[in-house]
């Protein structure tokens, strides 16, 4: 049976610029229901999954380059949000136990990725990529980056950021009390750090661009300096217009280039995906018992502290949960940045390992 573009018909046979606005209105919309419905990283699900409805129907849309970097900058910012002088103290003061926790979570987000690329038809290294906690959007476009498929990396990650988030819910309800009060919000975005952040947001393109030797520049860069203004005592909120159209952006490149045999093969795979993440919560179940004691630091800061979930939506259920929001955040950051430095190495570096031992001698 042919499809809507060999027929020409579809969105295929619509004005591109029907399909753009279909892509907008749809994507933005079902963001938006999926967060208020408290779906973690809904408002990156809901564009995804327009987009991959889109290209069931043959639209030709593709998302331009330059929006998507745009949009890992609006995401390195937002990340920036969580960093403060107090976060980069307690850094300061307890690196060598972060960084040997930081070690442990990346290593055992290496190892199952690897596993479950045995396990299932994926390529191992687009498995070991599925598997590396931080940010999705951001390990996402990091993996796009890379040439490799951002789809199966997407559809991993949101696999694993759905088990993290039941497992941690659960967790809490067992070693906490009844939820935290609302944390009081910071400054009001206004038309000065609405400008700043896409300036910030312009130099990450930039770095994209020129430096392409830095891993991820067109979000490290931003977060960075959005994190330097902040800290300095400028107002680098940003506006939720500005967040949903950056998810927009990151999603619907995504979901665009979704296939029938790519819904085929993460249905095939989705047991042993599920399998794989229980496995990695229990790792690191084991890794946040030993922190607390090391520590000295309650098990549910311990816990989140390591679990491989998104940094937002660790942060979100460390507040609730009553949890180190600092101590939490402290390791979550670190662990992102070294995702982003280390992982296209490491991640290369283990199926090359792999593949040498597989030769026979």
């Amino acid at each position: 049976m042919k499809n809507a573009n060999e027929t020409g018909s579809g969105l295929a046979a619509q004005p591109l610029w029907l399909n753009w606005a279909l892509l907008a209105a749809a994507g933005l919309a079902a963001g938006q229901v999926l967060a208020r419905a408290g779906l973690p990283a809904g408002l990156l699900i809901g564009p995804i999954l327009a987009g991959a409805a889109l290209a069931q129907a043959g639209s030709p849309a593709r998302m331009p380059k330059l929006a998507h970097q745009l949009g890992q900058g609006v995401l390195g910012c937002l990340i920036a949000t969580h960093l403060d002088a107090e976060v980069l103290a307690g850094l300061g003061r307890n690196l060598p136990v972060v960084l040997a926790f930081v070690v442990l979570t990346f290593a055992a987000a290496c190892i199952v990725g690897l596993a479950c690329g045995r396990w299932t038809a994926i390529d191992r290294e687009v498995s070991i990529w599925g598997f590396l906690p931080g940010m999705a959007g951001t390990v996402i476009a990091i993996a796009h980056e890379r040439g490799l498929d951002s789809r199966l990396v997407a559809l991993i990650q949101v696999v694993r950021l759905m088990v993290v988030i039941a497992t941690m819910v659960v967790a809490a309800m067992f070693l906490s009390g009844a939820a935290a009060m609302p944390v009081s919000p910071g400054p009001a975005p206004d038309a000065g750090s609405t400008l700043a952040v896409l300036g910030a947001c312009l130099a990450g393109v930039a770095a994209a661009r020129h430096l392409r030797w830095f891993p991820a520049g067109a979000s490290l860069v931003p977060m960075c300096l959005a994190a330097a203004m902040g800290i300095a005592g400028w107002n680098v909120s940003l506006p939720p217009v500005l967040i949903a159209l950056a998810f927009l952006a990151l999603g619907a490149q995504i979901g665009l280039r979704v296939t029938p045999e790519l819904v085929r093969t993460g249905v095939r795979a989705l047991p042993a995906l599920v399998a794989a993440s229980l496995l990695l919560m229990a790792l690191c179940a084991l890794s946040g018992g030993l922190l607390s004691l090391v520590a000295g630091v309650d098990l549910m800061s311990a816990l989140l502290a390591t679990v491989p979930g998104s940094i937002d939506s660790i942060a979100l259920i460390a507040v609730n949960a009553h949890a180190d929001v600092t101590f939490v955040m402290m390791l979550q950051t670190l662990r992102l940045f070294a995702v982003a430095g280390l992982g296209p190495f490491v991640a290369r570096g283990l199926v090359q390992l792999t593949e040498r031992r597989a030769v026979p001698r």
